[in-house]
């Protein structure tokens, strides 16, 4: 659970409307972009070179290390390297006092923030001046970055004037062209008067002993050739080979990270500076930097790169595309989100970098909505990692008394749970007999739900109000087992009941079993992994699951959950072939429906031409990457699709995750609401109950027209 100093964070961020505007600016064109940039190019090609290369290079860095040592040291360069902060930090002043050093022109680097260099150097009596603009920005507001690649993106222009003003004496106006020129101006002496240059690196080439800087403004190559000395602070991670695992990381860098076809700079460093112009003898040191010191950081890496399960984090090369796409990103910024790095991979590389529990608030942060991994150039399993994450802590240090009971004792028992959701119906019809939902009680109560009204339980479950077998209308073609799901079974049966006719209309036999639980992921995401692992093996056990041809589900978080989760959770159970079995015959509605060739002339045109807008879940698209089945279906059906902005962004609901975080799942709604209206649609498609739940409840806040229903819903004939 989230101390209260943090969540107040949270909730401060997600209400600040300037960096709502400045991330809104920053991230908004941020698609678009990234395809301009990758048009033409073989992404998938590119995304697999890259993941190649950095397999190869994690798993030899202590070789790879010793041979850039090597190779660097006999061009000149001084290879250091530090365990942690303090070595790191005492290397670079042991440099800087050694040479006299007064003033120190710095680039960006995210390693000398991880360690708190320039605090460190500062303290000890050094000038310390970054050169960057945005880390220049944040320098002079004595903040830290809130992203990788654009360090002050939660900084509106009109916030950046008033801050150059105080510092030049003089009313700057918040245009972008005059802020670069005063920048530009203030800066220029600081490369001149500076003793020593301090850079990070992207890349170090191990073949050559080559450091590899990308960059988009002139400062980096300023601050590694005018001071006379040169340090380079590098995490291991940026180790390659050579020069074509260095290629396919800056083939792809700039097109994920900027959307940019090219960065602006590219610089490559080996050893200090150097000529052969006189009498053809080599001399260095001749008219840049006479000295360049590298230090490389270790700081949790090397536990990290011994960890199998999370040392696909350092695949990371730091490009920002996840938290481009990260809708609690977006909604508020890398301070709240974040502390020496951020989003959810910055959870993860903390919890080596300061420890697990120091860093449970910002992994609990995380949505595990998956679109970073959809996103990411070398394609991280973000959602994976925060998961294991969550399950290490709470086997180390428990759960919360409340949480351990909903989950362990309510909701891992089947049979108890569905007696307290029969004891729920009972109650609820009796203290409010005509209510829909929440929106229907009287104020204030009905203003407690917030940000959405949220439906009440259904009268019947889905399982009580449908054969346990419904047969085929027409030849059978098979059997399908149909796997509700908890919201389908107890809040929205209407539309298992469209699944079902649908189904028996297409000639499969439909089972809905009988005695089936949750499927574990509320559990998962909570890190409760035994009340999901027992949840998995109670479900597995039921036998009408092991007759079908096929396990069907309409929700597609029950769908990869069942397909993806079940496997791993059971694998120390010895019983992998009938686990495969099992998940090998899930399948989500739209998919299954494509897959067996149940199109148009099947299912019927149905629609009647009108235009409507589709919703793709977070699970379905980014979990099982299912994209082009449920537009394809209801086009077939007669429907006009209109695809909305960023319609595979999060919705906010995330299950729990909108209890836990409600200003965070309020602000991703809103921008969901305002992508469904600009569609000017009327009606709005998803595959996910779930979804359905947090669309409908806010768009009836909001006072919208707009209806939303399940695909099944609306290819159902009736």
């Amino acid at each position: 659970m989230a101390n209260r100093q943090f969540k107040k964070k949270v909730v401060d961020a997600a209400h600040d409307a300037n960096l709502d505007i400045a991330l809104g600016r920053a991230v908004g064109v941020y698609q678009g972009a990234r395809a301009n940039a990758l048009d033409g190019c073989d992404y998938e090609a590119m995304r697999d070179a890259l993941r190649k290369c950095k397999e190869k290079s994690i798993e030899r860095i202590p070789e790879l290390f010793e041979r850039f040592k090597k190779e660097a040291e006999a061009v000149g360069v001084k290879v250091y390297h530090a365990d942690g902060p303090t070595d790191a930090n005492e290397i670079v002043l042991g440099i800087a006092k050694s040479h006299g050093v007064r003033k120190i022109a710095k680039s960006k680097s995210m390693v000398t923030e991880e360690i708190g260099l320039n605090h460190y150097l500062i303290s000890n009596g050094l000038e310390v001046t970054e050169t960057d603009l945005g880390e220049w920005i944040i320098q002079l507001a004595g903040e830290r970055p809130s992203n990788i690649t654009i360090p002050a993106i939660h900084k509106t222009r009109e916030q950046v004037a008033e801050l150059f003003s105080k510092e030049t004496g003089e009313q700057v106006p918040s245009d972008i062209s005059t802020l670069v020129a005063v920048a530009r101006k203030e800066l220029r002496r600081k490369f001149l008067e500076a003793d020593m240059g301090i850079s990070g690196a992207n890349i170090a080439i191990a073949e050559t002993g080559t450091l590899v800087i990308v960059s988009n403004e002139g400062n980096a190559r300023l601050v590694t050739s005018l001071p006379d000395v040169h340090v380079a602070v590098v995490g291991y991670e940026r180790l390659v080979e050579d020069m074509d695992d260095a290629t396919s990381i800056i083939k792809i860098l700039s097109k994920c990270g900027t959307g940019q076809k090219m960065t602006s700079y590219v610089s490559f460093i080996t050893g200090p500076s150097r000529t052969s112009d006189i009498e053809r003898q080599l001399t260095l040191g001749c008219h840049g930097p006479k000295e360049v010191h590298i230090v490389f950081v270790d700081n949790g890496r090397m536990k990290l790169i011994a960890d199998p399960e999370f040392r696909e984090a350092l695949h990371c090369i730091k490009c920002s595309a996840c938290l481009s796409v990260c809708p609690v990103y977006r909604s508020i910024g890398g301070h709240a989100f974040g502390n020496l790095y951020f989003g959810g991979i910055g959870a993860i590389l903390e919890s080596f970098m300061v420890g697990e529990h120091e860093s449970a608030d910002l992994n609990e942060l995380c949505s595990t909505c998956g679109r970073c991994k959809t996103y990411c150039p070398s394609g991280i399993d973000v959602p994976r990692m925060v998961t294991a994450l969550r399950a290490k802590l709470t086997a180390a240090e428990g759960q919360p008394i409340l949480q351990k009971a909903i989950l362990g004792g309510l909701l891992g028992n089947p049979h108890r749970f569905s007696s307290a959701t029969k004891l729920g119906r009972t109650l609820q019809h009796i203290v409010m007999p005509k209510a829909k939902d929440t929106g229907d009680l009287p104020s204030p109560i009905s203003a407690m739900t917030g940000f959405r009204t949220l439906p009440l339980l259904a009268e019947k479950s889905f399982s009580d109000s449908i054969p346990e077998v419904s047969h085929p209308k027409t030849t059978k073609r098979g059997t399908v087992a149909f796997f509700p799901g908890c919201v389908i079974e107890n809040v929205y049966p209407g539309i298992g009941k469209a699944v079902v006719n649908i189904l028996t209309g297409l000639g499969w036999e439909v089972k809905v079993p009988a005695g089936q639980g949750c499927c574990g992921v509320p559990a998962s995401l909570k890190g409760d992994e035994e009340t999901a692992r027992k949840l998995a093996t109670h479900n597995m056990s039921i036998a009408d699951f092991q007759a079908a041809d096929y396990i069907l589900t309409a929700c597609p978080t029950c769908s990869r959950t069942l397909r993806l989760d079940f496997p791993k959770l059971l694998s120390v159970t010895g019983n992998a072939d009938a686990v495969k079995g099992f998940a090998d015959r899930v399948r989500d509605f739209s998919e299954f429906l494509a897959e067996t060739g149940m199109g148009e002339e099947k299912l019927g045109r149905v629609g009647d031409g009108s235009k409507i807008t589709f919703h793709d879940s977070c699970h379905a698209r980014h979990g099982l990457h299912i994209v082009d089945a449920p537009r394809n279906l209801l086009e077939d059906a007669g429907y006009e699709l209109v695809e909305m902005q960023d319609s595979d962004a999060c919705c906010g609901f995330a299950g729990s995750y909108s209890i836990t975080y409600p200003d965070v799942s309020e602000s991703i709604l809103k921008r969901k609401l305002r992508s469904i209206e600009d569609s000017g649609v009327s009606v709005v498609a998803t595959d996910c109950p779930g979804c359905v739940l947090q669309l409908r409840g806010g768009l009836k806040k909001a006072g919208s027209k707009v209806e939303v229903f399940h695909t099944a819903e609306l290819l159902d004939k009736g």
